[in-house]
């Protein structure tokens, strides 16, 4: 039976395409049950359904999830399995289950009228070029058919959007929806502060250079900093490490084995791990005889155990979607599992801005909101806390919006020439009558900070005024107006500075600027004034 936001789901996929969309698209988080979503499509649908994934392991959970809802035998089409292109008896299956990979190769083998269904799984893939080419395949047959696409993660490192291959969002359900709801369970969060420097690590597609990362986090001050935490705030939960490299993933393992005194403690697998060894060393992860395990990108999607309780992010990430994907492996509901706790490490020095959990919750806040959540997230770990997301998120939304209601919010959102005296509201546009500001007026005024439309509206009578104005507070020092600007966008009221007070002021600011946020030097400057600047 679907459970009540799947059963939306399916009629909204349904009225989709009677709203006339061919590739209908729908968001649900990891553990909500994306495959019963398309299993149950398939066993309704009226004719064949092909299923596509990108990798050995869904394409198997794929069909024995389909089967077993089906109650029906899942054709698959991969490697040497061909019971697509080369079936059984020649009749071809109802539902095939097949890799992107695979069925590319094949496709002049397939006709092109051949599905009524095409489902792509982790549908954010969709925009690569084999995808693209498969479903275009599919849509020139006599027959037009329709296309499904699923994923947790809509959003793409790449840059490339999703709307370049669905023209509908049927469905968005979002991980706050399913915490509330009861489906998934809370994730709390705790920031580890660390001495690694990431300052000059490059980017390259997207996220941060994975040789320059490794050489970083293998040292052994690195490892120990990142598996202390681990091994202390764990408790008993099952725990999953993301690590940055192979390297990375098997030298944590080794520290994190050393500081618990315990060789069996931890194990890392990668791509390179011989499948049975892997199958076997996640078997014992599952049955609790290994209490980590660490990996190297290799479970981001489609790894199923639902008592994993700890996810620890042990790398830099830069691209929401993928951070969201780890997380998503310790989403899922178990018996006798509370919540997830991920572990975020904050390195000291890093001039990329880099995710965090509060980020995959914060769909909506802007850029104030979220940073100002950071920070309580930060300040309830260094008191040795865990915080639910939900809440650090509402406590940063009540201090936005109590900081907006404020003097200091009114101030920096203020004409900046009226915080010098200058009766902006008064500037109106002027008649065909008047006299243009003169050349030496705009440059005068252009040059102090004023912008073009404006001047361009004066009048030459409007334009004097405020040149004399301005000359006139220059004459005793005080601040320029582009001086303001700056400083009220910090909260702090310039009217009665001098120059070289607003001076000092703003080479203090971007000093500060070096070392926190500036949302956080905002909330300084509410609490302490222009002294929060510390000017030395």
């Amino acid at each position: 039976m679907l459970r009540p936001y799947q059963q939306s789901a399916l009629e909204a996929v349904r009225d989709s395409y009677r709203r006339g969309h061919r590739r209908a698209l729908v968001v649900m988080p990891t553990g909500t049950g994306k495959t019963v979503l398309f299993a149950e499509i398939s066993r309704l649908a009226k004719g064949p359904v092909l299923v596509l994934a990108h990798r050995q392991e869904l394409v198997s959970q794929a069909r024995d999830k389909i089967s077993t809802w089906c109650d029906d035998v899942v054709a698959v089409e991969m490697a040497a399995q061909r019971d697509l292109t080369a079936p059984r008896g020649g009749r071809r299956p109802k539902i095939t289950v097949a890799s992107i990979q695979t069925i590319s190769r094949r496709l002049t083998q397939i006709p092109r009228d051949a599905f009524k269904i095409v489902v792509v799984d982790e549908a954010h893939h969709a925009t690569a070029d084999s995808y693209r080419e498969v479903l275009d395949h599919f849509a020139s047959g006599s027959e037009p058919n329709w296309v499904l696409g699923v994923t947790a993660t809509p959003d793409r490192g790449d840059g490339r959007r999703l709307g370049e291959v669905f023209s509908d969002v049927a469905f968005d359900y979002d991980i706050v929806s399913a915490i509330e709801d009861g489906w998934l369970c809370p994730v709390r969060s705790f920031l580890v502060q660390t001495e690694v420097d990431f300052s000059r690590v490059r980017k390259i597609a997207g996220e941060l250079a994975t040789a320059e990362v490794e050489r970083i986090l293998t040292k052994e001050p690195h490892l120990a900093e990142i598996a202390h935490p681990i091994v202390e705030e764990r408790g008993d939960r099952p725990a999953m490490v993301f690590a940055a490299s192979v390297a990375h993933a098997h030298a944590l393992s080794r520290v994190l084995c050393e500081i618990a005194g315990d060789p069996q403690f931890a194990a890392a697998v990668d791509g390179t791990t011989p499948s049975e060894h892997r199958a076997a060393t996640i078997e014992r992860f599952r049955a609790g005889e290994i209490q980590v395990l660490v990996n190297c990108a290799l479970f981001t999607e489609g790894f199923d155990v639902p008592q994993i309780a700890l996810v620890a992010i042990a790398r830099p990430i830069l691209s929401r979607a993928f951070y969201a994907q780890m997380v998503g492996r310790g989403t899922r509901l178990a018996p006798n599992k509370k919540d997830l706790l991920v572990l975020d490490f904050v390195p000291g020095n890093c001039r990329h801005s880099l995710v965090q959990a509060i980020d995959i919750f914060a769909d909506e806040d802007d850029e104030e909101i979220v940073a100002t959540a950071r920070r309580v997230a930060l300040q309830h770990s260094e008191e040795g806390e865990f915080i639910a997301l939900e809440r650090a998120l509402e406590l940063a939304r009540q201090e936005v919006e109590a900081r907006r209601a404020s003097v200091e919010y009114q101030l920096m959102h203020r004409d900046p020439f009226a915080l010098v005296g200058v009766q902006t509201e008064r500037l109106r546009p002027r008649s065909p009558h008047e006299e243009p500001a003169t050349e030496d007026q705009r440059r005068f005024l252009l040059k102090a900070g004023f912008d073009a439309e404006r001047v361009e509206s004066m009048s030459a009578r409007q334009a004097e005024e405020v040149r004399e104005h301005l000359l006139d507070r220059k004459a005793v020092g005080l601040c320029t107006p582009k001086q303001a600007r700056e400083l009220a966008a910090i909260g702090i009221d310039p009217e009665e500075l001098y120059y070289d007070e607003a001076r000092d002021l703003l080479a203090a600011l971007r000093r500060a600027k070096k070392s926190k946020p500036l949302a956080d030097i905002r909330a300084e400057i509410s609490e302490r004034g222009a002294a929060a600047l510390e000017l030395d």
